[in-house]
């Protein structure tokens, strides 16, 4: 085979696994075998309230399981289509201001103690308290008034009011916790316990061994009650060079390896062992401005003016951009949602790129241009540093285009290339000019309360710029109590006009999300909001599944 040197490679660097379908080694053929996936970060914590990179989520996910889960249709209006997980069942009060879930009685944490009524609530409280600094905080509370216990297997959740996506907020949020382990952990410790490093899931999987910032294993729960994952081992290794983990996904040395570029999908296309699959985007990105001088409440001396960030969006032809990145397959974003949420507008209106139009207003505003060709006022340059994840070859690519094109309009840009977890730790403290910044939605547009609501700007919430609009909170909460489909999305569109017009970023593309996998892996179709939802199902040619089968 022609990857198999590079296999016996992988073999040699992990060591202590000996089961590597990959390896040919003689067990592989009574094994459901080991996948190796590409990864650029480590998630630094599995508690799954704080948990706030791509990589934490995909593993909390697989080791806890939520009360209920969206369907195939991905509705968030209601329960229609919402599919059991932890809750069998569930049923609503005649005035639907309360939902009652009834557990599995046979769902059991990793030591074996069974999950209970009193985990779901003890979660509930934990999400709740700010001293958390759970990233969902806000959202969860402004629904959920309070979580009750009726017996071991029976909890009912209290809403603050009737709200179409009320009980999407609730059980794609809360992650139940065995209250047995944290209760004697003072809440505001929970972030930084042994917990978060070694956690205790009911989940398909169980964490295996972790050896932060290189690799992590999970393999499958022996108490979970559920369908047995296929698979034995599945491992994420962590290589913050794009560059190498596409080496290493051509090597064979992981088995698939997601968001990919255009060009290395291009590549990974020309390999017999491999192929290009597409997966669902729900990510955006865009050029994050800070509205305020680092983390203070002083109005940033560039950015506060809205007049300013409007004539920088108008200065930067974004359709050429995203041509120059991704070709036919890159789409300019019309803002904090993405084209695939039902709440999506596209006749949103946006700022044009008109350059002359720019430096108008650019002249009115009081920036003029001297003699290096860079605009001042008042003895100030125009200039920022733009920060830009040095691990993420599109962002850098596009940020040097973004460079030039701002030059043209006599506006000094410094890319700034950075390490990605620094990055978001700078944001995180509102310690930057711009970012070159990128957000997964949700399938629910109610998830803008998380990143760019004025209360979002705080408490753990992922609204680094500090954009605060009245208006624009006004509509996103009309939007999210709208009594009908039809309001709801009306009162969207005002908030996305809304925001759009004030330009608190600039909105670059919704990129095209592809993976590259190995041909020995067979993975079916991917859950368009969150593929890692799949992995218990996938299988490797020429492997079988140990333990106990299915059911």
């Amino acid at each position: 085979m022609r990857f198999q040197p590079a296999r016996r490679s992988l073999c040699v660097i992990i060591g202590a696994i000996v089961l590597i379908t990959g390896c040919g080694g003689r067990d592989a053929a009574r094994t459901g075998g080991t996948i190796v996936l590409g990864s650029a970060l480590d998630p630094k914590t599995l508690f799954p309230p704080t948990a706030d990179n791509v990589q934490a989520r995909e593993l909390t996910d697989l080791i806890f399981r939520r009360l209920a889960d969206r369907g195939p249709a991905l509705n968030t209006l209601g329960d229609s289509g919402f599919v059991p997980r932890l809750a069998q069942r569930w049923e609503w009060s005649p005035d639907s201001q309360r939902v009652t879930f009834h557990l599995d009685p046979a769902a059991r944490w990793e030591d074996g103690q069974p999950v209970t009524a009193r985990d779901v609530k003890f979660a509930f409280d934990v999400y709740a308290d700010p001293g958390v600094g759970a990233r969902e905080r806000t959202s969860l509370t402004q629904v959920v008034d309070s979580m009750t216990v009726g017996d071991p297997l029976t909890c009912t959740a209290w809403f603050h009011q009737r709200t179409p996506e009320r009980f999407d907020v609730l059980v794609t949020t809360l992650v139940p916790l065995p209250e047995h382990l944290l209760r004697t952990v003072p809440h505001d410790s929970l972030p930084t316990s042994a917990f978060s490093r070694r956690p205790v899931g009911d989940g398909p999987f169980r964490l295996a061994a972790w050896d932060q910032d290189v690799r992590l294993e999970l393999t499958p729960s022996p108490s979970y009650d559920g369908r047995r994952p296929a698979l034995d081992r599945v491992i994420w290794s962590f290589v913050p060079d794009a560059a190498t983990r596409v080496k290493q996904l051509i090597a064979g040395e992981s088995d698939f390896l997601e968001n990919i570029s255009v060009d290395d999908a291009a590549e990974a296309a020309k390999q017999p062992a491999l192929r290009v699959v597409t997966l669902g985007s729900y990510s955006y990105n865009f050029i994050l401005l800070n509205l305020r001088d680092g983390a203070s409440t002083r109005p940033h001396p560039l950015f506060a003016d809205r007049a300013l960030r409007r004539a920088l969006t108008m200065a930067l032809d974004r359709d050429l951009l995203v041509r120059s990145i991704f070709g036919a397959r890159g789409r300019v974003s019309l803002g904090p949602f993405v084209r695939a949420v039902w709440a999506a507008d596209t006749t949103v209106a946006q700022l044009p790129f008109d350059r002359t139009g720019a430096t108008r207003l650019l002249d009115s505003l009081g920036w003029r241009t001297g003699s290096d060709g860079i605009r001042a006022r008042a003895g100030r340059k125009l200039a920022f540093t733009l920060l830009v994840p040095s691990q993420i070859a599109t962002r850098t690519r596009m940020a040097v285009l973004i460079q030039e094109q701002l030059r043209l309009a006599g506006v000094q840009v410094k890319v700034e290339k950075i390490d990605i977890n620094a990055m978001i730790d700078r944001e995180a403290k509102h310690d930057f000019d711009a970012v070159m910044a990128g957000l997964t939605a949700t399938p629910s547009p109610g998830g803008v309360k998380q990143t760019w609501i004025s209360s979002a700007s705080t408490g753990g919430g992922l609204n680094y710029g500090n954009y605060h609009s009245a208006a624009f909170d006004a509509a996103v909460d009309s939007a999210t109590s709208a009594a009908s489909l039809t309001a709801a999305k009306a009162h969207y569109r005002t908030a996305n006009q809304i925001i759009v017009n004030d330009a608190p970023a600039i909105w670059l593309y919704e990129p095209p999300v592809l993976a590259g996998a190995s041909t020995r892996l067979q993975i079916g179709a991917v859950r368009p909001d969150a593929w890692w939802m799949d992995i218990p199902s996938w299988t490797v040619s020429g492997a079988k599944a140990s333990g106990p089968a299915p059911n």
